[in-house]
């Protein structure tokens, strides 16, 4: 319990800091810390910290997923900016499924929204019962790379898998 808490403090303080900026004012940097910890500790009250609320993340995990995602992103906005620009490559729109062997909530909703952030893909639904996903695709090459599998293969290191 004590390290969900820890984690959910620690997250909380670098979305603060990320959102605000404010690193010289301690008004601000009071009222920040007083936000923080009273909604870590009326989480903690609430008996509201499990595995949804706070997952449980390798950190080191985390730090290696978080580039890996960054360069699928920026490769796939070349991909679609080149598509946009170039009026002889294809834009072939497509609906598929894709099945998926995610373990926790966690690495679901991070799976699908690692696809939908990755430009010229969208999630359109989770089916949880029959474990696939419902996936918009620009183009044969987009579907091609999320049934290789590869940005699932790291959402399962991700959560602590091979």
């Amino acid at each position: 319990m004590f390290a969900r808490l820890l984690t959910l403090i620690i997250v909380q303080t670098a979305f603060w800091a990320l959102l605000s900026g404010q690193f010289h004012n301690p008004v601000l940097i009071g009222t920040g810390i007083v936000c923080i910890l009273g909604v870590a500790l009326l989480g903690l009250k609430m008996k509201i910290l499990d595995e949804d609320t706070a997952p449980s993340v390798g950190w080191i995990r985390l730090l290696i997923y978080i580039p890996y995602l960054t360069k699928e992103i920026l490769v796939a906005n070349w991909d679609v900016l080149r598509r946009v620009w170039d009026p002889v490559m294809e834009i072939d729109p497509r609906m598929i499924r894709v099945p998926y062997k995610t373990r926790s909530a966690f690495g679901t909703t991070t799976y699908a929204n690692s696809i939908t952030l990755t430009p010229g893909t969208v999630t359109v639904e989770v089916d949880t019962v029959g474990k696939q996903m419902q996936i918009h695709a620009l183009t044969k090459e987009a579907e091609d790379g999320l049934l290789s599998g590869e940005m699932e293969r790291q959402v399962l290191k991700l959560e602590g898998g091979r």
